[in-house]
């Protein structure tokens, strides 16, 4: 570098010679730094014209700002060293000082995205105020000065598709509060080829404890693949904020390796509002266990969608369910604030954790834990009587909404005290596919429903043992049930059980009144082997007839004796109802003692 600017010197001495270049001026220099470079160098404040005589001081100023907007920092200062002179300088040794002195190098990114082989044109969104850099991998960089939280959009194209590795650098000084507004977003973009480096660093924590928000960041990026960066949020410290990581990798199917265990480790503070909402759902090609910290550094109540489908989907994920996974929290429930937490999590294995859930303490609350093992085959033993214990009050809509269904791995018997806390009248959906395809076997207890008390509500048994193995049904199992019809009530609720052997009389005694639609729509369907009806089943029904109110309701049930299903004083229930449309009521049960006075539209 010492020769090279006595050579500069030498250049200056013989700058009139036949040799030399002309004089450079000031456009000059500006121009060809853009043309080489593609960055514009802005004009001095106290510049008179552009055509004036340029020196040695100017030109290597210029080098210098060049050589910080492209790297994002300052790198050199030969502007204010021994050869900077106020000599002019000519058009040789300009072209000299561009080529040379402006560097090349690539300084190493915080962080960084590679792309894909195909990439063509790259686009990304920002939120943030602050000064960025962003290198985009082709000898382009852009300097952001974002002076608003409004949600921009940025796009680079390149001259020549190919894979490249766009460096992100600078430093958020203040974010959109708006908590469904990412602070960047890459979602759905397909040239995501993979990640690096501490993305906290560039967006971090403000002193103010302002936070940033990743919902929905690198969301179907599909192509994305490799590991997450365990320091990813380096940077990223104390109380979160509602949404701050939802559907964070949603889709991201091409992700591999283990979940990070400290990637939030430096996160505090209690759980807020859809935290970890789909953080990880649909990420398929991560493996390994789930890491049992990964939450512990937050505390307190859940809220609304706090652990909404966190890990829905995740069907690499292998190993035991970890007892501690949520240890730190303490308290209520909120809105579907466990759905579909492991759904789909089809490598799953070994026992459910008795105490998986045993700091919570309050009411239910709207699909709370619905779909919480959903099509997790793999698990095994029986469900631990205590899973639910902390889950007390009134019941709430989709409660326990196909909270085991499909987990064929799980044997019986279904804990009498599973249900327990539960106190008060039906919700809609409470219990709908609650045991739905799973290996219960075996006779339900027949306090499981003990707490529900009060009037029927929409589908609220709905097709809750559909297929798991049910031996018998005890007499009381709905005895809290009092009150008129209400849609679907006891829709499909036992289809589909061969090993059942009878029904008892006054299951359904509780049930009084006007018909409802779909109430018990095919709920015996596909029990070939009862063997009778002990008594009469239902409570005073009469009525205006509505639609499919007794629709396949033993359909199939070929050993069928007996008399067929009555109400509470004896009659049957053709006898109350002249029905014109087909029930399929009582199809293939023809030992029934009355099948021959059963009219044909109720066969």
């Amino acid at each position: 570098m010492r020769r090279f600017f006595v050579g500069l010197g030498i250049a200056m001495v013989a700058m009139f010679s036949a040799n030399a270049g002309q004089i450079a001026n000031v456009e000059y220099i500006h121009n060809l730094i853009e043309n080489n470079w593609g960055v514009v160098v802005p004009f001095g404040r106290n510049l008179i014209s552009p055509n004036q005589v340029a020196n040695m001081e100017y030109l290597l100023t210029a080098v210098d700002v060049a050589n910080e907007m492209i790297h994002g920092k300052p790198i050199s200062s030969y502007g204010t060293g021994q050869y900077a002179t106020r000599q002019v300088v000519d058009t040789v040794v300009t072209q000299q000082a561009v080529e040379n002195l402006i560097s090349k190098a690539r300084i190493p990114a915080v962080f960084e995205v590679t792309t894909t082989s195909d990439t063509q044109n790259f686009t990304f969104n920002l939120s943030a105020s602050g000064t960025f850099y962003v290198d985009w991998g082709d000898g382009n960089v852009e300097k952001i000065e974002k002076t608003s939280v409004a949600d921009e959009k940025f796009e680079h194209k390149y001259s020549v598709a190919g894979e490249y590795i766009i460096g992100f650098e600078g430093q958020a000084t203040e974010y959109n509060t708006n908590p469904f507004v990412p602070s960047i977003s890459f979602a759905n973009n397909k040239n995501v080829g993979g990640i690096s480096g501490k993305l906290g660093n560039v967006l971090g924590t403000l002193d103010n404890g302002n936070q940033p928000s990743f919902k929905t960041t690198f969301a179907n990026c599909t192509n994305m693949k490799g590991e997450i960066p365990a320091d990813l949020f380096d940077g990223i410290k104390g109380q979160t904020w509602d949404y701050m990581f939802s559907q964070l990798f949603d889709g991201c199917s091409g992700l591999t390796g283990n979940i990070p265990e400290d990637l939030f480790a430096d996160l505090s503070g209690n759980f807020t509002k859809g935290l970890f909402e789909s953080t990880f759902r649909g990420c398929s090609g991560l493996t390994g266990n789930l890491p049992e910290n990964i939450f512990a550094s937050i505390g307190g109540p859940v809220k609304d969608y706090t652990f909404n489908m966190v890990f829905r989907g995740c069907s690499g994920l292998t190993g035991n369910i970890p007892e501690d996974l949520f240890a730190t929290v303490d308290g209520g429930l909120g809105i579907a604030s466990f759905f579909q937490l492991f759904a789909g999590c089809s490598g799953l294995s070994g026992t459910i954790p008795e105490g998986l859930f045993a700091t919570i303490d309050g009411e239910p609350q709207e699909s709370c834990m619905a779909e919480v093992f959903k099509g997790c085959n793999k698990l095994t033993g029986t469900i631990p009587e205590n899973l639910f214990a902390g889950v007390k009050g009134k019941p709430a809509v989709s409660m326990f909404y196909e909270t085991f269904l499909g987990c064929r791995g799980l044997r019986g018997p279904i804990p009498e005290k599973l249900f327990a806390g539960i106190d008060g009248e039906p919700a809609g959906t409470m219990f709908h596919s609650v045991f739905k395809q799973t290996g219960i076997c075996g006779a339900i207890p027949e306090k499981l429903f003990a707490g529900v008390k009060g009037k029927p509500a929409p589908n609220m048994f709905d097709s809750s043992f559909v297929d798991c193995g049910v031996t018998s049904i005890p007499s009381g199992l709905f005895a809290g049930i009092d009150g008129e019809p209400a849609v679907a009530m006891f829709n499909r609720t036992f289809h589909w059980n061969p090993s059942l052997g009878s029904v008892p009389g006054g299951l359904f005694a509780g049930v009084y009144g006007a018909p409802a639609k779909d109430m018990f729509n095919s709920t015996f369907d596909t029990c070939p082997n009862v063997k009778e009806i002990t008594g009469p089943l239902f409570g005073d029904l009469s009525g205006d007839v509505a639609d499919k109110m007794f629709y396949g309701m033993f359909n199939g049930a070929t050993s069928l004796t007996g008399p067929s299903a009555r109400v509470a004083d004896g009659t049957y229930l053709y006898d109350i109802w002249e029905l014109s449309s087909d029930q399929n009521t009582y199809s293939g049960a023809s030992k029934l003692t009355d099948w021959a006075q059963i009219p044909d539209n109720w066969k």
